[in-house]
Parts: C-alpha cells; structure tokens; sequence
C-alpha cells in the first residue's frame, strides 16, 4: 500500500516539472526503487512533491504551468459549468427576470405578440449554442494543459463565433441578450490571456510541438 501511494505521489512532481526537467522526474522515479529497499518510499515521494513545489513558485516555467492550472480551472471550467448549466437546467444568471432561457423574452410591445411563438419555437436551438459554447470552454481547458496551442485557438474560434450566433439570434427575436453578448465579451478575453499563455510559454520552448486538433 505505501509503495502504491509513494508510486502515485511521485507522478505529481513529474508532471509539475514542465518540459525541461523531465529527466529529473525519470531520476526521481529511479531512485524510488532505493527508497523502497530502504523502507521509505513515502518520505522520499513527500520530499520530491516539496521539492517540485517550490520549483514552481521560483522558476518561470513553474509560474507558467500555475497560471495555466488557474486559468484552466478557475476561468474556463466555471464558465462552461455556468454556460452549460443555463441552457439544460434553467440556471437565470445570463437572462432577465431570473426565470432562465424561457422567461427571456421581452415583456410588453407588439413584438412579445407577434414572435412569442416564433421564439418558444427557437429555444431548443438557443439551448444547443449555449451548450456548445460550454463545450468549448471544457475542450479549450483540456487544451491548454496540453499546451496545444493550435487547437485552443480553433476550439476558441469556434467558440467565439457560437457566441456571437447566440447574441445575433437572440436580438432577431428581440430577447435581452445584454448577458449573452457580455459572455462573449468574456470569452474573447480569455482567449487574449490564452495567447499571453501561449507566448510565455514560448520563452522557454521555442519550437512547441503543436497536436492536430481533435
């Protein structure tokens, strides 16, 4: 059991070391195997995951993989939650009236008469672009930490332009897209700090392999 908690220990130093100390991480992984003959594979496993701990406060591609994790984890992923979460549960926070995607269009004028139809109708397509643009937000996340610059800024034009169909469709049928359109506005800031990440990162890897997008 401790051996199997030390081995899982130690692939968190591994994979917070970044690019350019990985044959650290292999060394660490090596001298694991002492560790276990000598009894004490835990305390060595702790000691690396401190170790590469402070390596990621002092060392700018430490900085780098913090600020992507941030990003990642504290932007991206409660966006999609929240994107999600307002198109297939109801969640009110980007209409008026706090009764979700149903309750969103405009109250009173000849346009609510003439189109109220028209936008019930239209909900489960307003519905499917809030989800994709949900999705978006968890495949650019996912990417990031991939550090596949290439798909992020796919997935993040795709994102984009889903948004701004969104706000389009949203004003055709006179509905309250203030929200909406600031989420877009969000979102192209994200991806402005996504390109300030990808530049960083270009500091210390000049030639970043990137995947193909899936």
């Amino acid at each position: 059991m401790k051996i199997a908690l030390a081995c899982a220990i130690l692939r968190l130093p591994g994979a917070c070391l970044g690019e350019r100390k990985q044959d650290w991480a292999l060394a660490m992984a090596a001298e694991l195997e002492t560790a276990i003959e000598e009894g004490a594979p835990l305390q060595f496993a702790l000691g690396c995951l401190i170790a590469a701990g402070r390596g990621l406060v002092t060392a700018d591609e430490g900085r780098f993989i913090l600020t992507s994790y941030a990003v990642a984890l504290g932007i991206l992923l409660p966006m999609a939650a929240l994107q999600i979460g307002c198109a297939l549960f109801g969640l009110p926070y980007l209409y008026p009236g706090q009764h979700g995607l149903v309750g969103a269009m405009l109250d009173g004028g000849l346009q609510e008469s003439l189109l109220r139809g028209v936008y019930q109708s239209a909900i489960p397509t307003l519905a499917l672009l809030q989800v994709l643009i949900g999705l978006g937000h968890l495949r650019i996340a996912w990417v990031l930490l991939e550090r596949d610059w290439a798909a992020a800024l796919r997935w993040g034009s795709a994102s984009l332009s889903a948004s701004a169909t969104l706000v389009t469709f949203m004003g055709v049928l006179f509905v309250d897209g203030r929200q909406a359109l600031l989420q877009g506005v969000v979102l192209a800031i994200e991806l402005a700090m996504i390109a300030v990440v990808a530049r960083w990162h270009g500091n210390f890897a000049p030639s970043p392999k990137c995947r193909a997008a899936r």
